[in-house]
């Protein structure tokens, strides 16, 4: 467990700079995936942690929903909400887009969390605002497409994989009068959605770290955890206020956002630590566990553009000189 701040910080606002490459939208066309960047040497990563070469702000074009972190190649995936489509982000290479997705519904697609699994592909659930949900599959190289045979009703937000390649997602239905209902599920790539935790509200994350599943329910304001054999079998790890997606933090914990625009840390025991503040809203989020750091969609709504954010996860002393 790294060392806690022993007070909210402020996040850091003054010194993000430009990343040189502003990502634009790819409307009615495929971009091709980019090959692996190399991993950056010992001196790069030294850069990095000394703050030289991470900004604090990634400047992106669009609204960044789901997070993914690719360790050996160095890149962070994004769910661009807006723009309907997959951006990346490496420090050497800068920002690009990945692909254009599928648009399905006019009342806009909106996509939430994204995994890469071992063979290059990506995954990224799409909302479908009750019309149209689903699931797209972003081939390495190829077009992608969405998952048949999906409800298209259900809400999907959250999505994680195992260590020994299981999918997992989050959905819920909306009634008229504004209830909702949900559910977590194991997904096959064939178009099988099995339930697997049942009778929660509005979840909205769920992550796998070894044999445990974490749920979070933002209706609910719980964090849950289970056995990855038996998730129906669930308990109640935290109280957090409007949990958003989860991602795994140091040493086990799990990171979330929480309501007021915080960034929330969970560990075994239920503790929870409030990392950072000042957000607009926390949606996704991924750990570098490299270079000791986590970056944070902020979600602004009407109040600015929606920007990811990068927060040194370090000792006090470092974290707080960085945060202020």
């Amino acid at each position: 467990m790294l060392p806690k701040v022993s007070r909210a910080p402020r996040l850091l606002a003054s010194r993000s700079f430009a990343l040189g490459l502003v990502l634009s939208a790819c409307a009615g066309s495929n971009a091709p995936s980019e090959p692996a960047p190399s991993a950056p040497t010992a001196a790069q990563v030294a850069r990095v942690l000394a703050g030289g070469r991470t900004p604090s702000v990634l400047p992106v074009t669009g609204d960044p929903n789901g997070l993914w972190w690719d360790d050996p190649s160095q890149t962070l995936y994004i769910a661009d909400d807006d723009g309907n489509r997959i951006l990346s982000w490496n420090a050497d290479r800068g920002a690009a887009v990945v692909r254009q997705l599928p648009s399905v519904t006019q009342k806009g697609d909106g996509v939430g969390q994204l995994v890469r699994m071992a063979n290059g592909s990506l995954l990224v659930t799409c909302f479908g605002q009750g019309e149209a949900g689903g699931v797209a599959l972003v081939p390495r190289n190829g077009e992608p497409s969405l998952i048949p045979a999906l409800d298209v009703k259900r809400r999907r937000i959250g999505l994680t994989l195992t260590d020994d390649g299981r999918v997992f997602d989050t959905w819920f239905l909306k009634s008229d009068s504004g209830e909702r209902a949900g559910a977590v599920a194991e997904l096959s790539l064939n178009g099988i959605e099995t339930d697997k935790i049942s009778g929660l509200k509005k979840p909205v994350g769920v992550l796998a770290i070894g044999d445990m599943l974490f749920v979070s329910d933002q209706d609910l304001g719980e964090v849950l955890r289970a056995q990855l054999e038996n998730p129906g079998a669930f308990s109640v790890l935290a109280k957090v206020p409007e949990p958003d997606l989860l991602a795994a933090g140091p040493q086990g914990t799990v990171l979330t956002g929480s309501a007021g625009g915080t960034l929330i840390e969970i560990d075994v025991t239920g503790k929870t630590t409030r990392v950072a503040s000042g957000f607009h809203r926390v949606r996704g989020i991924a750990y570098d566990a490299a270079n000791q750091r986590a970056f944070v969609a902020d979600h602004a709504n009407d109040k600015g553009a929606s920007v990811v954010r990068v927060v040194p996860l370090r000792d006090d002393a470092q974290t707080n000189s960085l945060l202020q």
